[in-house]
């Protein structure tokens, strides 16, 4: 009968213990207050699914919670700024 691993962890690699979260995930998770704290955004924006959905600002939901990658907030803020000077010399 061959070998069959049944469970493990995700990650097998023997280095990954070793390497940080953010380097795993490409970039640390942030919460709502701390993505209101760092982009002057109001928390309501970013803590309310309805705003989130209408202003299409990137986020991620961690079961119940919701977080944010600053670079894409970054991006998302400037593409903002873009469209509006935009629309202003239209």
């Amino acid at each position: 009968m061959p070998h069959v691993r049944v469970a493990g962890p995700l990650l097998e690699d023997a280095d990954m213990n070793n390497t940080p979260l953010n380097q795993v995930l490409g970039e640390q998770l942030i919460d709502v207050r701390q993505a209101a704290l760092m982009f002057n955004l109001p928390s309501y924006w970013l803590s309310q699914a309805k705003e989130r959905k209408a202003r299409r600002i990137p986020h991620y939901r961690v079961g119940k919670l919701v977080r944010f990658k600053p670079n894409e907030l970054e991006a998302w803020i400037i593409a903002q700024q873009s469209s509006g000077e935009e629309a202003a010399d239209a």
